[in-house]
Order: structure tokens, then C-alpha cells, then sequence
């Protein structure tokens, strides 16, 4: 007897649909899961869970934000847990880590340290946490831009000389490759010499001998890897970015200051900061910079070898404690590499020259235009205090002056200082003047100091007295014997006629 089977074929083959679209749902949604200790592959990337504990993964884009110093390599993968967070996760590779990179796993902004398995050719790393991971290479080269500092740009003031009383210092360099550049002023009889670090590495000067201590110390504040290589730690050393100043004597010059390359207490520094870097993105330390007490201990060491410096620093404790310990020992060459090259030595010569100084004379011209005050008055007599021709002695009223220089028609200016003169308009003749040729005594002095002193009759006996504006009096005549002239032992550095 036939049957009408065609309601149930419908029926299996509509329940055929919904369950092939159903197990596609669940493959599509579904992670991957392991049982309690068991394993789980997703796009080659696995993950092994501890017992009593179960993974599951599925595939994870690529991150939107690349982790510091790292790139990117291997796939990634959504990583959850069932029970106690712990599992260790393999991520195939193409290649082993080139020279100079270590393999990391990156989470979000942090890393976590791993290992190169050869016989897998995976990177493997053990993770406590949760959530997307890839795999990476973090470059020890770019951690080594980061904690050692850029050579600080040589200032505008090297190498240029300064002049003061007649001395001018200059300075020897043996070029713009300098390790450290060098700055003077010069005044009070002093230059102020001061050196700034254009190295890597910290330098150690050698002072002539008698030269006073440091005025003052600088840090330059431009890279934090700067600020961590300019603090004092060790007041004998010029350290990168730093500057040193000292007040010298005239006399305690010429001189030539020296110095040498000290690179130990810069490896050290390097790699304290190093270590701090890496635990910080590590996870391993919420502390902005290595202590004090820290980069202390790291600068202390005074080799000049990488490995001999690290191998020093166990007693300093590092940031990250023996997890970076391992991990930065495999890259303190890259770190350190702009450290360990060769440091030429320091030497610069400071150079005195003293020009040769005379004192000025200065010929009286009578000008009725630059005067400052009138006056009327005689001029009853030639000058007591100038032998010109054209000087003479004049009163107005109570007061004299002496010199007075003759002028058009019936005037004469009467200097009272360097910059100022009355014009003074005389009544009846004047005096007979002297002979054509006769000595032009000075009739002012401005003295090394600026003061000025103005020549008067001495009317106690013959020769001449000067009157300071300060109340002193110098008496006698200035002594010319010698370029520069004096008078009571004071320099004089003008003589007006």
C-alpha cells in the first residue's frame, strides 16, 4: 500500500536546515574551549591550561595602538579563563628573533616577557590575565634611544673670547667635535670660565692647579634621559647636558684644563634606567623613574665594559627584580651601544692677552654750540693752570675760570668737566696771550676709575693742584714717562689740553 511520505521528508529536511544553520551559529560564535588541563588551538596559536583550570580562545584583530619599543610579529588570539587564571600560550613564528630583539607577548599597553622556543619556532610566555594577545619583538636598540641621552647642542658662546680692563681671554678648542664646549666672560678683573657636556657619557676634568672651586652647577632639562644623566651624583664628574662654572683670577690664567671619558657611571645609569623601562611596561612598577638611592649605587662603577658593569649592579636593586635581570642580559649590548663607543679626550687652552694701553690726550676745541651755561664777565689774565696761546683766566661775579679758550668775537667757552662749558661774553680787551708754541699743560684728568679731576692754581707756591669731584686733590704734575700716564700713583686715562 502506498504511503504519503512527503510531509515527513519535508519535515527532516526542515529540521536538517535548522540544525546545519544552528551548528554553523555555534561554530561561528563559539570560542574554542578546553577541558580542565587540557589544550586549545586557534590559528595556530595555542594555549595550555594548568589542571583544574580551562582556556578558551578565539581570533583577535590586530591592536588599534602599537605597544612602545615593539613590533609587531606572529598572530594574536582572545585569550578567557575558567577557574584559576593561568595558562601558557605558544605563538608561531616565521623566524627566530633577529640580533638586538627578544620576544614578547603584548597586552594592551603592557608586555609580558616570553621566550624563542627553536623547536616549535613559537614564541612562549605564561599569562595571568585575560583578555587579547599577540605576539612581538621588542627592540633593545630603541630602549637604549630611550634611556641614553642625545649629545646636548654646543651653546652660542663657545669658543668666542672676552675682553675686559684690558685684557682679553680667549680660548684654544680643538674643533666642533669637542666632547665638551667651552664659555667665558671676563670682568672685575676675573673670567668666568664655564664648560657644558656635548657627550654621551660622563667626563672627568682635570683643574689646573690654584683654581678656586665651582661657582655654580646646571642641568640641562630637555629629554628625561638627560635629567637622569645630569643629577650630581657625583660632583667630580661633568656628566652629559651638565655645566660647570668657575670664577678665575686674571692671574691664574693662562691655563689648559683637561678631561677624560668616564663611561662606567653612564653604563650604569643606562641600565638602571633600562631595567625601570622595561618594568614598567612590565606591569612590575608604578614609579616614574629609578630611585635616588638606585642610580646612586649604578653610578658608582668605574668600568667601561657593558657586561662587567652589569654584572656590578646586582647590589643596586634594579626595578623588575630578577625577571628583567634575565631579560635586559640578553640586550645590554643594543642598550648600551651609543655608550661604549670611543670618547676622544678633553683638552682646551685659556689664553690671556693684555693690549697695550696709553693714555689718551685730548685737544680743547672751543665750540659756542656745545655749551651748557652763559655767562658774562672779564677775562683779566692769562690761564694760570694751560700754557695755549689761546687760554686765559675770566671771572663772572664770585667765580673764576680757568681755562677759558678764545672764541669768535668777544667770548670765550670755559670747560667745567669733560662735557660741560660756559660761554662766557667778556668786557674790554683781552689780555696779551703767550707765545705761539707753548706748552699746553692738562687742565683735566679723568683718572682709570672715571673720576675727574680739574686742574687749579696752587696759590700756596708755583705748580698746579687737581681737584677731584670725589673731594680728593692730587698734587703735582702727571707723570708722561710711560704710555700710560699716573699722577700720585693713579692711572690716568685721558689728559684733556
Amino acid at each position: 500500500m502506498a504511503t504519503n511520505d512527503r510531509p515527513a521528508r519535508l519535515a527532516l529536511g526542515a529540521a536538517v536546515v535548522v540544525l546545519l544553520l544552528g551548528a554553523a551559529g555555534f561554530l561561528v560564535q563559539q570560542r574554542f574551549a578546553t577541558g580542565p588541563g587540557g589544550t586549545v588551538t586557534v590559528a595556530g596559536i595555542e594555549a595550555d591550561a594548568p589542571a583544574g583550570t580551562r582556556v578558551s580562545l578565539r581570533p583577535a584583530p590586530e591592536p588599534g595602538v602599537a605597544a612602545p619599543l615593539t613590533r609587531r610579529i606572529g598572530g594574536g588570539a582572545d585569550l578567557s579563563f575558567d577557574g584559576r587564571p593561568s595558562a601558557r600560550v605558544r605563538i608561531p613564528i616565521p623566524a627566530p628573533p633577529p640580533a638586538g630583539f627578544a620576544p614578547v607577548v603584548i597586552t594592551g599597553t603592557k608586555l609580558v616577557p616570553a621566550v624563542y622556543d627553536a623547536s616549535t619556532r613559537s614564541i612562549v610566555a605564561e599569562l595571568t590575565r585575560g583578555g587579547a594577545f599577540w605576539g612581538g619583538l621588542l627592540d633593545f636598540a630603541a630602549l637604549g634611544r630611550e634611556v641614553v641621552p642625545e649629545p646636548a647642542p654646543r651653546p652660542d658662546c663657545a669658543g668666542r673670547p672676552a675682553s675686559s680692563d684690558g685684557v682679553t681671554v680667549g680660548l684654544g678648542e680643538p674643533g666642533s667635535a669637542t666632547p665638551i664646549s667651552t664659555c667665558v666672560t671676563a670682568g672685575n678683573g676675573r673670567a668666568s670660565v664655564t664648560l657644558t657636556s656635548n657627550a654621551r657619557v660622563p667626563y672627568r676634568l682635570v683643574l689646573p692647579a690654584g683654581w678656586p672651586e665651582a661657582t655654580a652647577r646646571t642641568t640641562a632639562a630637555s629629554t628625561s634621559a638627560v635629567q637622569l644623566f645630569g643629577r650630581p651624583r657625583q660632583r667630580d664628574l661633568l656628566w652629559p647636558g651638565s655645566g660647570v662654572t668657575y670664577d678665575v683670577p686674571f692671574g691664574r690664567l693662562p691655563a689648559k684644563l683637561t678631561g677624560q671619558a668616564e663611561p662606567g657611571p653612564g653604563l650604569g645609569t643606562a641600565l638602571a634606567a633600562a631595567a625601570h623601562h622595561l618594568a614598567s611596561l612590565f606591569g612590575l612598577t608604578g614609579a616614574p623613574e629609578p630611585s635616588a638611592g638606585t642610580l646612586t649605587c649604578a653610578a658608582q662603577d668605574t668600568e667601561d665594559r657593558p657586561a662587567t658593569v652589569w654584572a656590578a649592579l646586582g647590589p643596586c636593586h634594579l626595578d623588575g627584580g630578577d625577571v628583567v635581570r634575565r631579560f635586559l642580559g640578553a640586550g645590554i649590548g643594543p642598550v648600551t651601544r651609543d655608550l661604549a663607543t670611543a670618547n676622544p679626550a678633553f683638552a682646551a687652552t685659556i689664553t690671556t692677552s693684555r693690549a697695550q694701553r696709553f693714555t689718551q690726550t685730548v685737544e680743547y676745541r672751543p665750540r659756542t654750540g656745545a655749551t651748557t651755561a652763559r655767562a658774562t664777565g672779564a677775562c683779566g689774565s692769562v690761564s694760570a693752570v694751560s700754557g695755549r696761546h689761546d687760554a686765559y683766566r675770566c671771572t663772572s661775579g664770585a667765580t673764576t675760570y680757568d681755562p677759558c679758550f678764545a672764541a669768535p668775537g668777544t667770548r670765550v667757552v670755559c670747560p667745567t668737566s669733560a662735557t660741560k662749558a660756559v660761554l662766557l661774553t667778556y668786557t674790554g680787551a683781552l689780555p696779551a696771550p703767550p707765545q705761539s708754541g707753548g706748552t699746553a699743560d692738562p687742565y683735566l684728568l679723568t683718572l682709570d676709575d672715571g673720576l675727574q679731576c680739574a686742574a687749579v692754581a696752587d696759590d700756596s707756591g708755583p705748580g698746579t693742584r687737581f681737584a677731584c669731584t670725589d673731594d680728593t686733590v692730587l698734587r703735582g704734575e702727571p707723570d708722561p714717562s710711560s704710555p700710560l700716564w699716573t699722577i700720585e700713583g693713579r692711572t690716568v686715562a685721558k689728559a684733556y689740553t
